[in-house]
């Protein structure tokens, strides 16, 4: 009999385990398909928030850097809500691509009524702590999801103007940074430091037509539309055109600054391009931009490389010298 219940015991136990584990593996299902669901790693392209410190040309003080962490979380969001909204507008085409087939949504995981629902949480979340933060922020933010409500219904389908939309969300990022750091547009720094931002934007956002047009073949414009109308060629002009153009858009920002040292983070930049059109060529990252930072190490060490040269000349030069 003791032995008939320690079995029974030792089945009840097990049975428990299992069920802890399967719960376990659920929620950590979960939250992974929530994970993917908001682009996590998509975040990094919020980073760009952070950027206008860089052109205080001294140490950030603590107030500055809460401001901007709070921005960039802000953004993040707002940006979660757009992904959603995009997934949930083109699930149809998403499931026609190799990558994108594996979304969330696109697979049938998660349903249109749930996204739909986390993505009015966001949105209704991102605006009002922004209207509480900043109410230019919240205008800023507000403009954001509009543009790109437009985007996913109309504008994507409309051959480079889906680009210059998307470049233009970067440079909404770099205006919510300005703002939360109090730095004018007006000055003549800043504004160079904007019309580098879109081009470098720009020129990033053409690779990365260029690589779906290269993976894809006859297949991209039933994946997307603005696509039907272009060829290799034309893109391959026209990331020429864009690579020069953020050059010289750089270099003008460092002269505006009348810190003569800062040309040496020229060749930085001048890698950086190179290598990303080298790798626009030769992979499938591109398909991804973001990617890059996370798996390319040359160009995420001459980001970092480019942003410590960049603060301490400026902070070198104000306090020292």
């Amino acid at each position: 009999m003791e032995t008939q219940k320690q079995h029974g015991a030792s089945a009840i136990m097990t049975d428990t385990n299992s069920a802890h584990e399967m719960a376990g593996t659920y929620n950590r299902n979960v939250f992974k398909l929530f994970i993917q669901l908001i682009r996590v790693k998509q975040w990094i392209k919020n980073g760009f928030v952070f950027v206008p410190l860089l052109l205080l040309f001294a140490l950030p003080s603590l107030g500055q850097i809460r401001n901007c962490i709070l921005g960039a979380f802000l953004f993040c969001l707002i940006s979660s809500a757009v992904y959603i909204m995009n997934d949930i507008v083109d699930v149809e085409k998403d499931r026609t691509h190799p990558v994108k087939k594996m979304r969330p949504i696109a697979s049938g995981v998660i349903s249109v009524g749930v996204a739909y629902i986390l993505l009015g949480c966001l949105l209704a979340g991102a605006l009002l702590a922004a209207f509480l933060f900043d109410k230019t922020v919240a205008f800023l933010l507000a403009c954001y999801f509009v543009m790109n409500i437009a985007y996913s219904f109309f504008l994507k389908k409309i051959m480079y103007v889906d680009v210059f939309t998307i470049s233009m969300g970067f440079l909404i990022r770099v205006g919510v940074g300005f703002r939360v750091l109090y730095l004018s547009m007006d000055d003549t720094v800043n504004l160079w430091f904007a019309i580098f931002v879109v081009f470098l934007t720009l020129f990033i956002g053409m690779g990365k037509r260029h690589n779906e047009l290269k993976m894809l073949g006859g297949d991209s414009s039933d994946f997307r539309q603005s696509l039907s109308e272009c060829s290799m060629e034309q893109l391959d002009q026209i990331m020429n055109i864009l690579m020069t153009c953020t050059i010289m858009s750089y270099t003008m920002f460092v002269f505006q600054t009348q810190r003569p040292l800062l040309f040496i983070t020229l060749p930085l930049l001048l890698y950086s391009i190179f290598r990303y059109h080298f790798l626009e060529n030769k992979t499938d990252l591109l398909g991804s931009p973001e990617m890059i930072i996370y798996k390319d190490a040359p160009i995420r060490w001459c980001i970092l490389l480019w942003a410590v040269l960049l603060v301490g000349i400026c902070v070198g030069q104000a306090y020292f010298m």
